[in-house]
This record gives structure tokens, sequence and C-alpha cells, in this order.
């Protein structure tokens, strides 16, 4: 059984890359956003912007945690 779970789990290097491509489009839609909320007439919603930041932190914390590990080289 746990042969199969590790067989259908994505590696760490493509959970890496994953959370940064995520983060990388909710932080530029967040950057995107963030001008208009200082213009008279803003249309977004503040819950929209504070979503959007728990978004791209959840995706930062993610590429740091699922980050592959170097690799070590041997010194002999």
């Amino acid at each position: 059984m746990d042969r199969s779970r590790n067989r259908w789990w994505p590696s760490l290097t493509a959970l890496s890359v994953l959370c940064i491509i995520g983060f990388s489009v909710s932080a530029s839609i967040l950057i995107l956003l963030i001008p208009s909320l200082f213009q008279s007439g803003a249309e977004v919603h503040p819950l929209v912007v504070a979503g959007l930041v728990a978004l791209s932190v959840t995706f930062a914390v993610g590429a740091r945690y699922w980050r592959p590990e170097a690799p070590v080289q041997d010194l002999r």
C-alpha cells in the first residue's frame, strides 16, 4: 500500500516547481490589483486582496518546504 502511494505522489522537485509557478502567478495578480485599491472608485474588494496574499504566502511556504536537497559532494 505504501508503495502505491509513493508511485502516485509527485517528486519534491515537481512540488517545488508547482509552488514556484503558483506563487509567481498569484503574486503577479496581486501586484496588478493593489494600485486599484488606492483609486477613488476602487472595484476590488479587500477580501480578494487578502485571499491573494494568503495564497501567495501558502505557495511561498510550500516552495520552501518541498525544495529538493542540494547534492552533497564527496570530499575524498
